[in-house]
């Protein structure tokens, strides 16, 4: 199966990948407050408001998708070197939580995310009308 490798500063924190269906995302942010916020990163400190999540959607089973993440890093300083190395395998880490998907997503209101045909990214998919 496809997979992502996630290594930072030598050391691997997880395989992830699923199965079956589903959505898989690596997202690197940072969020600085303030003025002068970039400024005022230090080296060896821990850095506000940066944060590296690994995470998805299962849709193995599409009537009870599950929201899945492997990886809440916010221990990020400067000089971290994180890799990701794209991969094929037969074995992955379990994700760290996993729930069900709430809200607009659920076979009650007949929508659900499916993975975007170019990009990959969770979108949202209503059902067809019913026919009168």
């Amino acid at each position: 199966m496809l997979a992502f490798e996630i290594w930072k500063n030598g050391k691997k924190l997880a395989v992830t990948g699923l199965t079956e269906g589903g959505a898989m995302s690596l997202m690197l942010t940072w969020v600085g407050k303030g003025a002068g916020a970039s400024s005022r990163i230090a080296d060896g400190v821990e850095i506000e408001g940066l944060d590296l999540r690994v995470g998805g959607i299962d849709s193995a089973d599409p009537a009870s998708e599950q929201s899945v993440e492997w990886i809440e890093d916010t221990a990020l300083r400067l000089d971290d070197d994180i890799r990701i190395r794209i991969i094929a395998t037969e074995a992955v880490d379990a994700p760290v939580r996993r729930e069900p998907t709430t809200g607009l997503a659920s076979a009650a209101t007949g929508m659900r995310f499916t993975p975007c045909a170019t990009c990959g990214a969770p979108r949202l998919q209503t059902a067809a009308a019913p026919a009168e």
